[in-house]
């Protein structure tokens, strides 16, 4: 029997797993096929990485960045353990020398980007390899249904055709139940253990604000004063948008960088390592920023632009407080932000396409203007059916921040705060939530527009038989009773 933590202790240092991690190494190492939601912050490569460091045998990595496959491969190394990754970035003679410590049985682990699995030559040489498993970063990347589907991974189906004893791990920190369905379809796994971690990230406070241009900067240099000297990333829509909130922070005194795709690529290396190193506490940039980023003690991101999907929010915010310590997740949007992302939906030719980008676009529009705790609203839009009703740190669930809103006062609103009830979390209660997701998700519309959850709390305590009962309840009125009546009474009906 193999002593998983005198492993774990031995090359990461840790004493204990983080949560799933160590049924998902056990499930690796028996050859079982894996799919891995797991938040981001949450240990995801320590998953793939023990495994192939264990048994002996090489893991192939397929990852999309190759910022993020030179990093883990040097973290990888540092730690004693062989790794290397191959990319166009490696000249000829560096790229033999790789294959044949592959040959010889030398690489724990190999990155690769899909397009290079694609190519026969790669798949030759892999065949001729030791390959123990495959793991798929990023993998709702493989989706039609995903934020960011790339063509070229869907080329990935071929790996359980061509290496049938090889185990395959797909992992991913942002896949709704539909995405999740869909790498299990196009990866073509067997039978393979589902491990979800909640998507609740209890040290993150949510706060999204509908501003204008100029109160999004003194919000924005409220964050920087509250969080000074500690390390920020501040998402902007455009290279335009990046460059001037980058130079206008510097005419604050405020030392920050930018980062986009219009930096050269020196430019770019050079102001990451500034961030990194905390030189430039505030990190301004794109969306080209963060994938393969570990900066665990990042205190706040804040976006002054509306992301185009839940997911990409969800994964962008989801930057802040990965070493578990409370950090602020602000959203700075304009009501312009929506008519742009609209602009470019209408731009879409592909029919299919155009209908996925509107239904992002009416869920991350929800998210951003409703008023239901934003934290359960992420962990419901992946599937999620937390127990608790109310976070009690976002701004609907606690109310505005003193030290954010006293900068730009016309938002400093009443507090909306959600308590416990006698129907809250009862049988009766989460089978009307159900029956809410369902209503909302068949009309296109965000859940609370259906029953807000005041209402469908009312509904548990007083579980009414007939529709004139019903009609008293608060948030029932003559329209939503002639629309949602019987339904509601049919789900009642059971208890």
């Amino acid at each position: 029997m193999i002593d998983l933590k005198a492993e774990l202790r031995r090359y990461w240092g840790h004493s204990e797993f983080r949560p799933k991690q160590e049924e998902i190494v056990e499930s690796l190492l028996a050859g079982r096929d894996v799919a891995v939601i797991m938040p981001t912050g949450g240990g995801k490569s320590l998953c793939y990485q023990l495994p192939a460091v264990i048994s002996g045998k090489t893991c192939v990595v397929i990852s999309p960045l190759i910022s993020l496959m030179d990093d883990q491969a040097a973290q990888l190394q540092a730690r004693g353990i062989p790794a290397a990754c191959m990319h166009s970035g490696i000249d000829w003679e560096g790229q033999k020398e790789i294959w044949r410590k592959l040959l010889r049985g030398e690489l724990r682990l190999l990155y690769l980007s899909p397009e290079r699995m694609a190519k026969d030559d790669t798949v030759s040489m892999l065949q001729r390899a030791n390959v123990h498993a495959f793991a798929i970063d990023e993998a709702h990347c493989i989706s039609e249904w995903g934020h960011e589907f790339r063509p070229d991974y869907r080329l990935l189906g071929q790996i359980r055709d061509k290496f049938p004893d090889a185990a395959i791990a797909a992992f991913t920190a942002s896949a709704t139940p539909r995405v999740r369905q869909d790498i299990l379809t196009q990866l073509k796994l067997r039978d393979p253990g589902k491990f979800i971690v909640s998507f609740h990230r209890s040290n993150l406070r949510y706060v999204a604000l509908d501003a204008s241009r100029r109160d999004q900067f003194q919000l924005l240099l409220a964050v920087l004063r509250h969080h000074e000297g500690e390390s920020v990333i501040v998402y902007d829509g455009t290279t335009k948008g990046v460059d001037a909130t980058a130079a206008s922070l510097a005419a604050h005194g405020i030392r920050a960088v930018s980062y986009h795709g219009k930096l050269d690529a020196e430019k770019r290396q050079k102001n990451q390592e500034l961030w990194m190193r905390n030189e430039a506490p505030v990190m301004v940039g794109t969306l080209a920023f963060g994938l393969g980023i570990n900066k665990p003690a990042t205190r706040a991101v804040v976006h002054l632009a509306l992301p185009k999907s839940v997911e990409q929010y969800y994964q962008e915010a989801g930057r802040a407080g990965r070493d578990g310590e409370e950090a602020d997740c602000i959203l700075l949007w304009r009501k312009r932000d929506l008519a742009l992302i609209a602009h470019f939906i209408g731009e879409v030719t592909d029919e299919q396409e155009q209908r996925r980008s509107w239904q992002r676009y009416r869920e991350i529009k929800a998210f951003a203007s409703g008023e239901e705790c934003r934290a359960r609203v992420l962990c419901e839009h992946f599937g999620e059916r937390p127990r608790w009703e109310a976070c009690g740190k976002c701004d609907v669930c606690a109310g505005p921040l003193p030290w954010l809103t006293d900068k730009a006062p016309r938002f400093a609103k009443k507090t909306v705060t959600l308590k416990a009830k006698p129907g809250a979390d009862t049988e009766i209660h989460r089978a009307l939530r159900v029956w809410r997701k369902e209503q909302a998700l068949a009309k296109a519309v965000p859940a609370y527009q259906i029953f807000t959850d005041a209402t469908l709390v009312e509904l548990a305590e007083r579980v009414p038989r007939e529709l004139d009962q019903l009609a008293k309840v608060r948030g029932v009125g003559p329209k939503t009773l002639e629309a949602y009546g019987e339904g509601i009474l049919e789900v009642l009906e059971q208890f």
